[in-house]
């Protein structure tokens, strides 16, 4: 990677999109060994009229694109130079790398470009290139990423540590210098800890200058980095007896600094759990969801069973696991063991706090219990009970413990409750992760219920302030765009609902609140006339993710695929039946269920029993009471219900109440909805086959033979043909080719839902 000349390149998008922005001044900042010579040099063949450049040399670019490698060396007349040039050619697009931004004259209008190490992917995608057989993690944990060192090992038969350290001992740019050595023994540096080593003050400057290092931003603490080439070169050169000692030492010292991924990174290093526990509490789930890759890498090597008792550590690694599909076995593991060690805190401790908070966590994305909700008031109880102290101790985790009992909380149907977890998470820390989810969440719950003004005007309190692109876009600004959704679909706004719910569409197979969106995007599909697309999409997404979710969530699923079955004319398939414990939404679909089939006195009886949490419940019960009490003949009272529907959704700006209400009753309400009605029972129903049905079905696409069926199915002539005359009933067949058609018309053979 690091020779220019090298046959084998690394597709970068990110880097080469960066060097092919639109600013005029690019410059990759980088220490010795990040690849930046052929960063430039692999953008640069893309390119035409491209110009290398060099301090004291700087030809005339003529109009093209002008080239600086080690930048550093420009002096200000070189800069004086370059800006003469900009300013007589206009289109003139300047490139080049430094080591340090300080190379850089102030008041320069550059665009940096930092973070040129290989990610964990990247790495392995070059060993494989280079038909390497070593294994990437252990590669990547060795380097850093950093692509001389990557290329280095590379090169190696096996990652064996005594080999790792000689090999990138031999690398650029070298040791540290004697005064220095004591500081190669961190992985991590601030000014703060330099000085309790005893180091210089100057040496970040000297460091960074000199390409042995770079910053890694945190939102903790900025971050000094020495490469891996140089704390090898260093500790083989200069070797350190307390090694193990010092590193813990650094871990605390950055601990009380606020400097939660340095301190987790020294703790790894030093083998003290400790610490990493230490880190993690502090950084909270901004930690995690900013360097999940990263503390995953580092802690791969931990012994799942150790961690029984360091369940905040069992259970950071379950939460970054969860995020990724092919690992949900690993997380669910982590899980499991976060669960037991959770129950075995002291009470009235602010473990117990935590690890009440972890249990409803984890009871609310396993699905079991009564999805965290009992354990998420008892955390909020002890945080509520805890000295000042105590909580002072914990102040990182506060605002994390207030957001995820809310959560839990909300799904649980616990509106209100969740209301003021939102609140006290807002009050209790000021990261913007946590202060966008309690505002999200606070819109959300509202607009849900129907409250659309009151979540309107949270949303626009929400979006007075400027969000980061990579909070706002991801799980901290998903309930926001959520409520946004919402909003949006009750006032016909579809484009803008679908909007809000791609904004977050991409995380969809991750995040915990897939429920939700899917049922918002289905809402979408019934307005725009297009539910059977819309059910095939929520089939699919339903099968990714699995079952592993709390009962309210699996039941607005069922909901979901209800409505959708409902709103093109399958009566028979969209039936839902009542559980005990549905929230008011569920039993709301129960009962439009039961009144499709003509079950009127039924569906009355069940909205009687609901008791509505907010106007979007109160308008759909009203609206479900006037059709079936039309239906029934009571024509007087089915007015007053109409009436009653319409006030409440006129005062709240709602419309999703009426929309799978059948056209011949529309007139109930006069011109409120503005989608087209559901086709009711003018659609041809799909039948209902049994499992058994099914079997006999599939086998007739092969033969006619009634023994050869009954000899596959290993069952009696006389059982095959009682089931073929049941199947040939449902379909409204009389022999096998109109079953056949019949079954294929309808999808009955499909195989993939």
């Amino acid at each position: 990677m690091t020779d220019p000349t090298s046959a084998i390149w690394l597709k970068r998008p990110r880097l080469e999109e960066a060097l092919s922005s639109p600013a005029r001044v690019v410059i990759l900042v980088g220490p010795i060994g990040s690849g930046s010579t052929t960063l430039l040099r692999q953008w640069a063949r893309g390119h035409e009229n491209v110009t290398w450049g060099w301090s004291r040399a700087i030809p005339d670019a003529s109009g093209g694109v002008l080239l600086f490698d080690e930048a550093d060396e420009l002096d200000e007349a070189d800069w004086q130079r370059i800006r003469d040039m900009r300013r007589t050619q206009p289109q003139l697009l300047v490139r080049g790398s430094v080591r340090s931004t300080h190379a850089v004259p102030a008041g320069e209008d550059v665009e940096f470009v930092r973070d040129l190490s290989f990610t964990k992917l990247e790495t392995s995608e070059y060993l494989a290139s280079l038909g390497s057989q070593l294994d990437p993690s252990a590669v990547y944990r060795a380097t850093g990423g950093l692509p001389a060192a990557v290329d280095a090992l590379a090169r190696l038969k096996s990652t064996r540590p005594t080999l790792v350290r000689e090999t990138l001992a031999l690398l650029r740019p070298g040791s540290l210098d004697a005064r220095d050595a004591r500081l190669a023994v961190p992985e991590v540096l601030t000014a703060e800890l330099i000085t309790e080593l005893g180091g210089e003050q100057d040496f970040l400057a000297r460091a960074e200058a000199a390409g042995q290092g770079e910053w890694m931003a945190d939102a903790g603490h900025p971050l000094f980095l020495l490469t891996a080439p140089v704390r090898a070169a260093t500790l083989k050169s200069r070797p350190v007896d307390d090694a193990q000692p010092l590193r813990e030492a650094a871990g605390r010292v950055l601990l009380s600094q606020g400097a939660w991924l340095g301190a987790l990174i020294e703790g790894v290093g030093a083998g003290s759990l400790d610490v990493v526990d230490s880190a993690l509490r502090g950084g909270g789930m901004l930690l995690l969801t900013t360097h999940g890759a990263t503390i995953s890498a580092l802690l791969q090597e931990v012994n799942v069973w150790e961690l029984r008792r360091w369940p905040v550590i069992a259970m950071a690694l379950a939460l970054i696991y969860n995020a990724r599909h092919e690992h949900r076995v690993r997380a669910m593991e982590l899980m499991g063991v976060a669960l037991i060690a959770a129950r075995s805190a002291p009470a009235g401790s602010s473990e117990r706090a935590l690890l009440r908070l972890l249990e409803s966590v984890l009871q609310r994305l396993l699905g079991i219990g009564d999805g965290g909700v009992k354990a998420a008031r008892t955390a909020v109880r002890v945080v509520g009970e805890l000295p000042a102290a105590d909580r002072r101790a914990m102040v990182g985790l506060l605002g994390d413990i207030h957001i995820h009992a809310a959560i839990s909380l909300m799904y649980g149907g616990h509106g209100p409750e969740a209301l003021g977890e939102f609140a006290h998470a807002r009050a209790a820390a000021g990261r913007p992760g946590v202060q966008l989810i309690s505002l999200g969440g606070t819109a959300a719950i509202h607009a849900l219920s129907g409250d659309l003004v009151t979540a309107q005007g949270w949303v626009d309190t929400t979006l007075t302030r400027p969000w980061p692109t990579r909070i706002l876009d991801e799980y901290q600004g998903a309930l926001l765009h959520i409520a946004r959704a919402k909003i949006h679909l009750e006032h016909d706004e579809l484009d803008d609902a679908d909007a809000s719910l791609d904004r977050v569409w991409h995380i969809i197979d991750t995040i915990e609140h897939w429920p939700l969106l899917a049922h918002l995007r289905a809402q979408v599909d019934i307005c725009r006339g297009r539910p059977r697309e819309g059910l095939e999409r929520f089939w699919a997404l339903r099968r990714r993710r699995g079952t592993r979710i709390s009962r309210p969530q699996a039941r607005l699923l069922d909901l979901t695929e209800s409505s959708l079955t409902l709103s093109f004319g399958d009566v028979a398939a969209a039936v839902l039946i009542a559980r005990p414990g549905d929230l008011p939404s569920v039993s709301v679909g129960v009962a439009r269920s039961e009144m499709f089939a003509g079950q009127y006195a039924r569906a009355l009886r069940t909205l009687a029993r609901i008791s509505p949490d907010g106007p979007g419940v109160r308008a759909s019960v009203a609206a479900l009471e006037a059709v079936c009490l039309r239906r029934l003949e009571y024509p007087d009272d089915a007015g007053a219900a109409a009436r009653r529907a319409r006030a409440v959704a006129d005062a709240h700006g709602l419309r999703t109440p009426f929309l799978l209400i059948p056209a011949e009753d529309r007139h109930l309400f006069g011109d409120i909805v503005p989608w087209d009605p559901p086709a009711g029972g003018v659609e041809i129903q799909t039948p209902r086959l049994t499992e058994r049905e099914h079997v006999v079905l599939r086998a007739l696409v092969d033969t006619t033979s009634v023994n050869d069926i009954a000899e596959r199915l290993h069952v009696s002539t006389n059982t095959v043909k009682s089931q073929r005359r049941s199947l040939y009933r449902k379909l409204g067949a009389n022999s096998r080719e109109q079953a056949l058609a019949v079954a294929i018309g309808r999808g009955l053979l499909d195989n993939s839902r």
